[in-house]
């Protein structure tokens, strides 16, 4: 028996707790190109009806069915435990999440920075960090990567940092899950990402077909990441791009006079937001602009996301419009 013992830790972590699996218990994820192209109907529904051949069995966790639990397995030894059956899809979604500095970005509240350093004193950088644009993304790719484990489907994941910082290769068991979500945990933003790099890496090492999920601010070359995106649509890839921006960085909050440090570079610049709020307005919004009509060119899918917007609620959000939730 695979995973006998229910990963309680992993699934219940700081980006995957327990009101979020029971939020995501009637929530799939499926590939349009692939139900589109040669896997044809046979993705349509991930958890029911997809075969009577019992496969194995994994731990209960919240969210499932009540109705999944083998009784006659608790009554033996006293756990939970739910049925899997054959799976005859074969998607494999593969993640790559952005843990350049900028993805650090907390935001400008000057009280909320002075309680959460005292809150977290003695603890790492890492776990100081609880509402940047880092952690965003890790809350929807966690979201994902374990509504694609609860379908049976493999997810991986990539972490872009100075290139390819860290990789684990595709599988669609809960351990695999709690490996990604402890790989997101401990990884602290820092440097540059380079994704066009981590691109090109992940591209070398998964030669099948699936969906590609990018969640990024972005803040990279343009050309160059856009071709190494492209080269996933060509070999027939669905390609997804989360745009994640802080609420901050769409809007520059009224500060008055202050100084931005760039988050990778350290560079320097005292300014007066009122000065320069309307030209930044127009930047910001060409540069958001400029990615969606790129994406909607190439056949990528833009999702820009705002950090103002829960990570749960933005993932509903998306899925609805794709026409996916149940």
């Amino acid at each position: 028996m695979a995973d006998t013992q229910a990963p309680t830790s992993g699934l219940n972590s700081r980006y995957l707790n327990a009101a979020d699996l029971r939020r995501l218990r009637n929530v799939f994820f499926t590939s349009r190109r692939i139900m589109e192209g040669m896997y044809a109907g046979r993705h349509v529904s991930p958890m029911r009806g997809h075969s009577t051949e019992f496969s194995d069995y994994r731990p209960y966790m919240p969210g499932d069915e009540i109705t999944d639990i083998d009784w006659k397995v608790f009554g033996r030894s006293d756990k939970l435990v739910v049925k899997l059956f054959e799976h005859h899809s074969d998607m494999t979604v593969n993640l790559v999440l952005d843990a350049s500095a900028s993805m650090a970005y907390t935001g400008t509240d000057e009280l909320s920075e002075r309680r959460r350093s005292k809150k977290d004193a003695g603890r790492s950088k890492t776990q100081a960090l609880s509402n940047s644009k880092y952690d965003h993304a890790c809350r929807l790719a966690a979201a994902i990567a374990f509504m694609t484990s609860k379908q049976q489907d493999k997810v991986s994941l990539a972490i872009a940092q100075q290139g390819l910082h860290q990789f684990a290769r595709p599988l669609g068991t809960f351990s695999h899950l709690t490996q990604l979500l402890r790989f997101m945990e401990t990884t602290q933003p820092d440097g540059r990402a380079d994704l066009p790099d981590t691109l090109r890496q992940v591209a070398s090492m998964t030669g099948r077909r699936g969906v590609l999920i990018v969640l990024s601010d972005l803040l990279d070359d343009f050309e160059q990441t856009l071709s190494a995106l492209g080269a996933f649509t060509h070999r027939g890839n669905e390609v997804i791009l989360f745009h994640i921006l802080h609420a901050d960085e769409l809007k520059l909050p009224d500060l008055g006079q202050c100084q931005f440090v760039d988050s990778e570079t350290q560079e320097k610049l005292r300014l007066n937001i009122d000065d320069v709020q309307a030209a930044y307005q127009r930047k910001i919004k060409a540069f958001t602009d400029k990615w969606s009509h790129a994406c909607k060119g190439r056949g990528i899918d833009y999702n820009l996301v705002s950090t103002s917007t829960p990570s749960i609620v933005a993932l509903e959000y998306y899925l609805f419009a794709r026409g996916t939730m149940v």
